[in-house]
């Protein structure tokens, strides 16, 4: 595809994750003319619990197939009480984000979208791109996609205050249920988790490094993981960053999805569904200026109640534990276990 690649594109997107994908896909279908550029040589792969809600099959319309577990329970654990909730359907689900990748690449119109992969964004001036191999890119539209370190979001001088570091080990080993442990002490606002995938696990934990340092939050995890007894000594370690600080998607013609945006939940972490709304809202207001976006009010609407509800439990630090027993225990009501879900999710 690098071969036939023109030097002008009405949109060119930087970025072939999630957002990226999605935003190509929209673009392809009212027949717009894209460059999707990636850098890595691979479209999909990418550090990620690889958890999925039923609103992004949904979105997605994801076949079956490509999940890798899927399950109707999640855990959620404190040091003193534990609860099970049981949705009676397949709620929460894990996929390979290389599948995933690869699944959305296939859903691209190649006639109007070219995708060059291994080729990275070195500059953006004007409307054009300079690309690693010298190569000069003019452009109508300007889609950033390309992360919590965005080339995009640098270039348009945005801060990047409100970082949050994520750090998983992927265990050859399948566990049965998705699990959630909070506990203040080791983990400070956020939690560690546990996802199973087909043969594998991905067991983590999140810090914001100004609330606790990596190095201590890392001391805490692995005190963690011997009294849960987990073997680590054959898994896989990875860490990435996650940026919370939305200041904005649209500057003229150049526009910001998912991670590179912030609009990942600073509460959940969760940042697959978000990438995938504001990259297809993105597409259909370059496709049609009069476009309200409605769908990313709502996730910007959701994303700021994540966040107000993480900044209430980092100032009642010292009860912290005591407001994670009290949750525990009160999902356990039928009622107040959708509604804790349904704010989550």
């Amino acid at each position: 595809m690098g071969d036939k690649l023109e030097n002008k594109y009405e949109v060119v997107i930087v970025g072939a994750g999630p957002g990226g994908l999605r935003c190509a896909e929209i673009l392809g279908m009212a027949g717009k003319r894209v460059l999707l550029l990636e850098k890595n040589s691979c479209i999909g792969p990418k550090v990620c619990a690889g958890g999925l809600t039923r609103k992004s099959l949904k979105l997605l319309k994801l076949p079956e197939a490509i999940l890798n577990y899927s399950s109707q329970n999640i855990i959620f654990r404190t040091k003193r009480f534990r609860t099970k909730l049981d949705f009676g359907e397949n709620f929460i689900h894990s996929v390979s984000r290389k599948d995933l990748g690869q699944w959305q690449l296939g859903r691209i119109d190649r006639n109007f979208v070219d995708v060059l992969v291994g080729t990275e964004v070195k500059k953006i001036e004007g409307n054009r791109v300079w690309l690693g191999d010298g190569r000069e890119i003019e452009f109508k539209f300007l889609v950033g996609a390309d992360g919590s370190n965005s080339l995009v979001r640098k270039h348009l001088g945005l801060k990047t205050a409100l970082i949050g570091i994520a750090f998983q080990y992927f265990v050859p080993k399948k566990f049965n249920e998705f699990e959630i442990f909070l506990d203040s002490k080791l983990f400070g606002a956020w939690y560690s988790w546990i996802f199973p995938h087909n043969d594998i696990t991905s067991i983590g934990y999140g810090c914001f490094p100004w609330l606790m340092s990596m190095e201590k939050a890392r001391k805490n995890f692995l005190k963690w993981i011997a009294d849960e007894k987990i073997d680590l000594s054959q898994a896989k370690f990875e860490a990435h960053p996650i940026n919370c600080d939305y200041r904005g998607f649209h500057f003229k013609n150049i526009f910001l999805v998912g991670d590179a945006a912030g609009l990942t939940s600073g509460f959940t972490g969760e940042g697959i569904y978000q990438a995938l709304i504001s990259g297809e809202d993105v597409a259909r207001l370059i496709i049609d200026p009069r476009h309200k976006c409605l769908m990313i009010k709502k996730i910007r609407r959701e994303v700021f109640l994540h966040n107000t509800m993480l900044l209430i439990i980092i100032i009642f630090f010292p009860i912290r534990n005591l407001i994670f027993d009290f949750v525990t225990l009160a999902v356990r009501k039928k009622m107040l276990a959708r509604l804790l879900l349904r704010g989550l999710t």
